[in-house]
This record gives structure tokens, sequence and C-alpha cells, in this order.
């Protein structure tokens, strides 16, 4: 998991750089009633919202239509995730790139990796080690927990009980 967390997280980072997010289109629309305050803020980061995946529309009043969510959270509680991202972003306005943003990049990467007792192929195992050790650091996923450990054939066996 979390070596698939952190190979989804870089490609994350890499399109929202590129302004190069895949997007999944919703129909019907979902439509979010906002406050003032959220109103405010969708708009002051909506290029964000955009380079992540997302297409949002005024819908009149405070309320938005999301015509569209980044492909890796579709099916993965997108309007909490979106309203949870406004919240943050409306209680302390960062300045220059949210770090709320890349938080919530990690929490899309987690949504969409996957997750214990999902069977890999051989093939989809190896695809992914070859992507996660492509990466300038594979070594930890976004939220720090270790995508890579190195253990000596004694410590595997003192494991499994084979020496004491």
């Amino acid at each position: 998991h979390a070596a698939h967390e952190k190979v989804k997280y870089e490609a994350l980072v890499k399109k929202l750089k590129e302004r190069k997010a895949d997007s999944q289109n919703l129909a019907p629309p979902l439509i979010l009633n906002l406050s003032a305050l959220e109103a405010h803020t969708l708009k002051e980061y909506g290029e964000y919202f955009a380079g992540m995946g997302f297409e949002i529309e005024d819908f009149g009043g405070n309320a938005a239509a999301v015509r569209a969510v980044p492909c890796d959270l579709y099916g993965h509680c997108e309007k909490d995730f979106l309203q949870e991202l406004l919240d943050e972003l409306a209680e302390e306005p960062p300045r220059g790139t949210p770090a709320v943003v890349a938080e919530k990049l990690a929490s899309m990467a987690c949504k969409a990796a996957v997750k214990g007792n999902m069977r890999l192929s051989e093939r989809e195992m190896e695809a992914l080690l070859d992507q996660l050790l492509k990466l300038d650091n594979p070594y930890h996923c976004p939220h720090g927990r270790p995508t890579i450990i190195t253990m000596s054939r004694n410590e595997l066996e003192k494991k499994f009980k084979r020496i004491v």
C-alpha cells in the first residue's frame, strides 16, 4: 500500500505541476451549497482545484457545480474531500502553493492505492516496484511510512524462529 501510495502521489504532484491532471466527468454534476467564505475560497484557489483535476463551475449564488473530479479520487467521497479542502484553505489562507493541497494529494493517493487483502498479479507487483524504484526518493510514502526495508537473511531467519 505505501509503495503504491508513493507512486500515485508522485504522479499526482507531477500532473499538478504540469497542469495535466486526469479527470472523471460526473453525471449528474455534484452541486455544492457553499458559505460565502467557502465560495470566496473556491474562487481564490480555483487554479489549484483545476490543476488537481476538478472541473467546477459557478451555479448561482454561493452554489457550485462539480462537473469532474480527479480520476484518482472518483468513487472515494469526492464531496467530503472537496469540502475538507475548502475548509482547510479557508481557516488559514496560505500564500503560494498551499501545503494543504500537497496533503490532500497525499490523501487522494492513499484512497486510490491498493489496499490490504487486494490481490496483485506478479506482473502488477513487478510494475509497481519498477515505478517505485524510478522515483527520486522511493523510501517513504507521503505520510512518512517506509516503502522499502532492508533485512538481512539472519534477521529474517530469526523472525521465523529458524535461529535463536
